[in-house]
């Protein structure tokens, strides 16, 4: 019994001992596998694969430098900014751009382009402020100093008289919202044909165009504008809008101007 005893334990230690050995032969191999995928992983975090800007030509990589090496393809053209002109790549997109077709930093130009744009756009929007009231007599002209206001002279006095009519008043009056809108300078500018006038009231036509000018500035204060918004001005028949050789002539040159000036 002890030997058949003796036996069988033997056979439990010859299985022990075939599982063991296989147990090592696994751990080995899953160690091999370990340091193979370790390997794998540091070759593809150290290699730099291929994109699409490997396909970018040497002339736009170098675009903004002052010249190329010798045998290099041509660049885009630059303009003295070393932004590339129109029709070449540049280094922002067009819709980064401050102005339209340009890229990069804005020059003085480029700044006074875009305020003489923001003039341009506020003279049109009194523009059509202006026609939204549907003056009869008024006429509107942009200039170099801001928005001209024209209103012939029958519309507003009486020949030779400088007091404003009712119907004056009137026109003058449907002006006074749109000029509290403004918020520049208003300067009102009396002009003559070359008729000589000599009256006690008006020795010349000096003082009829500049007491014209006053009575529309007097009117337009008590109807609700700052006065040191606005100065009077008188020039006789000196700026004449067309030659003074006919009546229809000299009618279009007897005026009162508003001058809307820019803040």
């Amino acid at each position: 019994m002890e030997n058949s005893r003796y036996a069988v334990d033997m056979i439990g230690d010859e299985n022990t001992s075939s599982d063991s050995t296989d147990n090592s032969w696994m751990l080995s191999y899953l160690d091999v596998l370990t340091l193979l995928i370790a390997f794998f992983v540091l070759l593809l975090a150290m290699s730099e694969p291929k994109t699409d800007d490997d396909s970018t030509p040497a002339e736009i990589a170098q675009t903004g430098s002052a010249g190329s090496a010798a045998g290099s393809t041509t660049q885009a053209p630059l303009d003295q900014t070393g932004d590339v002109l129109p029709g070449g790549i540049g280094v922002l997109p067009e819709y980064n751009a401050l102005l339209e077709g340009r890229t990069g930093e804005t020059t003085p130009d480029a700044e006074d382009e875009g305020s003489n744009d923001d003039f341009d756009e506020r003279i049109g929007d009194l523009e059509n402020s202006l026609n939204s009231l549907s003056l009869q007599g008024v006429d509107a002209q942009p200039g170099r100093e801001g928005l001209t206001l024209r209103i012939a002279d029958n519309l507003l006095f009486a020949s030779g008289q400088a007091e404003l009519m009712y119907e004056g008043m009137m026109l003058i009056g449907q002006l006074t919202d749109f000029l509290n809108a403004f918020e520049g300078e208003i300067s009102i500018e009396g002009h003559t044909d070359n008729i000589p006038i000599n009256t006690p009231q008006f020795p010349s036509n000096w003082e009829l165009s500049s007491d014209r000018a006053i009575s529309v500035l007097r009117y337009l204060e008590y109807d609700g504008i700052s006065a040191n918004r606005m100065r009077a001005v008188g020039y006789a028949d000196t700026r004449p809008l067309l030659p003074n050789d006919t009546p229809q002539n000299r009618a279009g040159n007897r005026r009162v101007e508003l001058i809307l000036r820019e803040p």
